[in-house]
């Protein structure tokens, strides 16, 4: 289950719980409840989904640095610019993704930690760095690999196709510095 659908799971089941509230009666066998007919609002996304909806160079990781860091063949970089810097996507050979980077902001520098406490909880995942002052964790499995990091209000998430966190760690410790400019 991905963070936004866990947090956007919690969300709902905290409106539904405050709605089946005030359904119950007071104890009195003679009072009834109301039902709520309409549908409950669905909650503000945290972190906006990014889709890879431009053809362009990656603003902060070339092709080369990409392959170089595990990500195998390169056959297009997408990105979108919806969020600043751009969340970059890499296509392989067999034209699926087997890398993205995405950078959100966040509230603050609490949010973002506990961004990255929720993404890879320390009982699965490994303590990672990347210069610039970004600090986190990583993990990897059949799924893929996740390293997300934070800095101030900042969140750096980097997702790779490979088992291992090692390729999602280079690109980490390649782009964290980069931004932290």
């Amino acid at each position: 289950m991905t963070t936004r659908t866990a947090a956007a799971l919690a969300s709902a089941s905290v409106a539904l719980l405050a709605v089946l509230a005030g359904c119950g009666g007071t104890g009195s066998d003679q009072e009834t409840g109301t039902i709520r007919t309409e549908s409950l609002p669905a909650p503000e996304r945290e972190l906006p989904p990014v889709q890879p909806v431009a053809a362009a160079d990656c603003p902060y990781l070339s092709v080369a640095e990409a392959a170089e860091a595990g990500a195998a063949s390169v056959t297009e970089v997408r990105i979108d610019e919806s969020i600043d810097p751009a969340a970059c996507f890499f296509y392989g050979t067999d034209g699926s993704v087997i890398l993205t980077t995405t950078v959100y902001t966040v509230d603050s520098a609490e949010r973002a930690r506990e961004l990255v406490a929720e993404s890879a909880p320390e009982d699965t995942a490994e303590e990672a760095t990347a210069d610039g002052g970004w600090v986190g964790a990583r993990t990897g499995g059949a799924a893929g690999a996740l390293v997300v990091l934070s800095r101030d209000d900042q969140l750096l998430a980097v997702q790779t196709v490979n088992e291992e966190a090692g390729p999602a760690q280079q690109v980490a410790e390649l782009v964290g510095p980069r931004l932290a400019e």
